[in-house]
């Protein structure tokens, strides 16, 4: 085989592979679970994309579940936690475009069927979250950390921007905790 057409050969393979890594992915139902599964939440879409929907809260119980609240929104990505599993954290989609928005959610915070506090993409962005865009699509936001306990009920939320910038959402206010504290562990457990 002739060596000089190898890069071209790879370079083919390529292509279509990156141009798949672009396609939004359309909306599905889901159903996300607390950490041990007593409280779940199942978020069903009113349209193919968006966050046009559904969302119902249940408690997990011997015979029947009980709905807890709803929220008219559609998410494929939510979080359950904080004090007694009481908390939803949302995180907006894919977003598309290629520069954050005021009218794009990046995160929201929800607990007993009531917004606790909404961060726009722009919001986010201006914060120092970063951005990172591919051809048609973006996010501000490169890892979920997830929930984790500050002291006595007091829980939070931590992302990590994509500019490697750390927030933490105080879960109770919605606001973001500048530098917080390292948790020590919940009482009653081993460091």
């Amino acid at each position: 085989m002739n060596m000089r057409f190898l890069p071209a050969c790879c370079l083919l393979l390529a292509l279509p592979v990156s141009a798949l890594a672009d396609e939004e992915a359309a909306n599905r139902p889901v159903v996300r679970s607390s950490q041990y599964g007593a409280i779940y939440a199942r978020s069903v879409p009113d349209e193919g994309y968006g966050q046009k929907g559904r969302t119902t809260v249940f408690s997990v119980g011997k015979e029947r579940d009980t709905v807890l609240n709803t929220y008219n929104w559609y998410a494929n990505e939510i979080h359950i936690g904080g004090s007694g599993d009481r908390t939803l954290v949302r995180l907006g989609p894919w977003q598309r475009g290629r520069q954050a928005n005021a009218a794009h959610l990046a995160l929201g915070i929800y607990r007993d069927g009531k917004t606790i506090r909404e961060y726009s993409t722009l919001e986010m962005q201006s914060l120092g979250s970063g951005l990172s865009s591919s051809t048609s699509h973006y996010t501000v936001f490169r890892k979920q950390l997830g929930f984790r306990w500050l002291s006595g009920n007091n829980f939070a939320y931590d992302v990590r921007g994509e500019s490697g910038k750390r927030f933490t959402f105080d879960l109770d206010s919605g606001k973001i905790i500048p530098n917080p504290p390292v948790s020590p562990p919940p009482p009653g457990t081993a460091p």
